[in-house]
């Protein structure tokens, strides 16, 4: 095998085991703008609300070491009773698991490539290749061993809870659960979607709320997601929810200009000059008072989209915030 080919072969594990090695018991906070919908057991729940106790929120989570298996209900209890850091760790480690299967078995193909190279003993170049090639896949394999471990014996009951894990760390304010759910909703797991056709109703009644919450918190993921869902001929689950709207595109797109770095304002200007002439004159000055008013109020603290740079991916997880 190709020795790029196994650099990304690792890069992979090295994104899937992220959260077990760097740090899944740390607690994150949910914004105070998220807090209400925090409450809510479901995204039709919004009366039903439970009982936050701050102390349970912020207590310590079981050690990484610790199978999901085990956890698991503890998990599921706390984050139904509102600890967000309960609810990331459990989606997080979900997502992780869910994926193992499918990693290890291209992880093992590659090593056992590795392994099947012909080497030419006579290039220094080669062979320190082929022994970076070797470290590679031997630092790994505890990484494989222990993620098998932290995986070993969950039921396929509780890996179907790959979404609902996701949806609620979303509903209690965690920003990049919110931001996958929004933008993938039931494709998360489109798996489970053939069994559970119900959820995209659910998720149609859910994103509103969510939505709201993002706004409330400055977050320009979220601005992102709306802008993009949209636009005109957009695709995918949000912009089926949605419907197109070239005012709302409009509107959030120019909100996602006023707090764009500098070297993107060029193509933003060109979009928003496209999506003007698309709406009437009264419309496009409501929809800059909006943009504007919301900025001030809502982003003036967090006025940088960089954290959604071009080909950004709201399901590609940074690992366990702080």
């Amino acid at each position: 095998m190709q020795f790029r080919y196994v650099l990304i072969a690792l890069s992979g594990l090295a994104a899937l085991t992220g959260a077990y090695f760097l740090g899944r018991g740390q607690s994150p906070v949910a914004p105070a703008a998220a807090m209400p919908i925090a409450a809510a057991r479901g995204p039709q729940a919004g009366a039903s609300v439970v009982a936050i106790d701050p102390v349970r929120i912020t207590a310590s989570l079981p050690a990484r070491d610790v199978p999901l298996k085990r956890i698991f209900n503890e998990l599921r209890s706390r984050a139904d009773a509102g600890d967000v850091a309960a609810a990331t760790r459990l989606y997080q480690d979900l997502r992780t698991c869910a994926g193992f299967d499918n990693l290890e078995w291209f992880l093992t193909r590659a090593a056992d490539e590795t392994l099947a190279d012909k080497i030419d003993g006579t290039s220094a170049q080669a062979l320190e290749r082929y022994r970076v090639q070797l470290e590679a896949v031997e630092s790994h394999k505890q990484a494989i061993q222990k993620t098998r471990s932290l995986c070993e014996g969950l039921e396929r009951g509780m890996l179907d809870s790959q979404l609902s894990s996701l949806q609620k760390a979303a509903q209690l304010g965690e920003e990049h659960a919110r931001a996958c759910y929004l933008s993938s909703g039931p494709g998360y797991d489109a798996r489970g979607l053939m069994r559970h056709p119900e959820w995209i109703q659910e998720y149609r009644n859910g994103v509103k709320p969510l939505m709201d919450a993002g706004m409330a918190a400055g977050d320009w993921k979220v601005v992102d997601i709306l802008r993009r869902s949209y636009e005109p001929g957009a695709d995918g689950m949000l912009a089926g929810a949605l419907g197109p709207d070239a005012v709302q595109y409009y509107r959030y797109l120019k909100l996602y200009r006023l707090g764009a770095q500098h070297g993107r304002a060029a193509d933003m200007d060109r979009k928003l000059a496209l999506a003007a002439a698309r709406i009437r004159p009264e419309q496009r000055a409501d929809a800059d008072r909006w943009a504007q008013e919301t900025f001030q109020n809502q982003f003036g603290s967090s006025n940088s989209t960089e954290s959604t740079a071009p080909g950004w991916d709201p399901c590609s997880f940074a690992g366990p915030q702080a």
